[in-house]
């Protein structure tokens, strides 16, 4: 993520990992159960929700199938709104 601070880039991590978790637990799934559907280890899931580590594009498409929520949901935590022209 070039150009981005490292605060910047944290807190991104963060965000994600914590909408990540919400959208299990929203699923009553456990780390193991989620990690073994998206062909992870349950330790690199943890530091995925814990917002330790970045996520591959393969995993975003993973969740989008697991959960079915859009990409851009699970990046920015909103639904996607096409602008609107006049």
């Amino acid at each position: 993520m070039r150009g981005m601070s490292i605060i910047a880039e944290v807190l991104l991590h963060l965000n994600i990992g914590e909408r990540i978790k919400e959208l299990r637990k929203a699923s009553n799934m456990s780390v193991k159960e989620l990690a073994k559907q998206m062909k992870i280890g349950t330790g690199s899931l943890r530091m995925i929700e814990l917002g330790g580590v970045g996520i591959t594009a393969y995993n975003y498409l993973r969740l989008h199938e697991i959960f079915g929520v859009s990409l851009h949901y699970i990046i920015t935590g909103k639904e996607f709104e096409a602008e609107q022209s006049d």
